[in-house]
Formats: structure tokens, sequence, C-alpha cells
């Protein structure tokens, strides 16, 4: 049975996509149950706020370059 982390803080998006914060400077990502990414920001967020702030960039940066791919092969 699969247990997520639950000592850090959770954000939630479209398509079963939530960023788990750490609660340091490492995010991890998951569709679903499954992690698919991880990444970590030079700076620690100095709190929940720019932590969301972090992810939501994060996510918007990787569904841009998914974007450009796909455009690519068009």
């Amino acid at each position: 049975m699969f247990s997520f982390p639950t000592h850090g803080l959770w954000f939630f998006y479209d398509d079963e996509v939530s960023i788990y914060w750490t609660r340091d400077d490492s995010f991890e990502v998951y569709q679903g149950e499954k992690q698919v990414n991880r990444f970590v920001t030079a700076d620690k967020p100095k709190d929940s706020k720019q932590a969301e702030q972090f992810a939501d960039e994060w996510l918007a940066e990787q569904l841009e370059e998914e974007k450009l791919r796909h455009a690519d092969a068009y």
C-alpha cells in the first residue's frame, strides 16, 4: 500500500499532479501515487506561500516546455 509523505506540505493541481515540499529546498512531483520528478530550488523557501510560488512556477515552466516540444512535432 502506498503511503504519501506527511511531514512537509502538499500543493495540488489538475490531472492528479501534486507537488510535495519537503520544507527545505527540495520538492517532489507526483502524478497520482507515482513520484515522477523532483526539483531543488537555489534558495530554501522562507515560508509556505513562497514554496507554493516556487512549485507553481516550476510546473508552469514544465508545461510550457512540453507544449513547445509538441509544437515542434507539427
